[in-house]
Parts: structure tokens; sequence; C-alpha cells
């Protein structure tokens, strides 16, 4: 869940940067001033979100596969 998050608050940055850019003229000043930084602490808590995801995520799915496969051996009988 935690890559979702990152993804969804990466496209969500991007399309604030975007935006930024494509205001017309006599709003162009103060679209961007709100805009940029906006899009910069999207895109810090999608990198964020996604390392914090990639390290937990790979930890415990590496952890239960173990676990598993433990499991498995010890309850195989023996020839």
């Amino acid at each position: 869940m935690k890559l979702v998050s990152g993804a969804i608050l990466f496209l969500a940055a991007e399309q604030s940067y975007a935006h930024a850019h494509l205001v017309q003229f006599p709003n162009h000043d103060a679209a961007s001033r709100v805009l940029v930084p906006g899009s910069l602490v999207l895109l810090v808590l999608a990198i964020v979100m996604f390392v914090w995801g990639l390290l937990t995520e790979a930890r415990s799915s590496n952890g239960s596969c173990r676990r598993t496969a433990d499991s498995a051996t010890a309850q195989a009988p023996q020839p």
C-alpha cells in the first residue's frame, strides 16, 4: 500500500508541476508561487513513501517466504 501511495503522490507532484507551467499570463506568478513548492512537497512525500514501502514490504515478504519454506521442510516426512 505504501508503494501505491508513493506512486499516486508522484503523479500528483507531476501534475502540480505541469499545471504551474500551463497557467496563462495574468495568473502565472501566483500559480507558480503555490504549485511549484506544492509539487516539491508532494515529490518529497512520494519518495519517502516509496522508499519506506520498498524497505518494509520487501523485508516482510522475504520473511514470510522463509517461514513458509522452513515450516514446509519441518513437516515433510522423512524417507
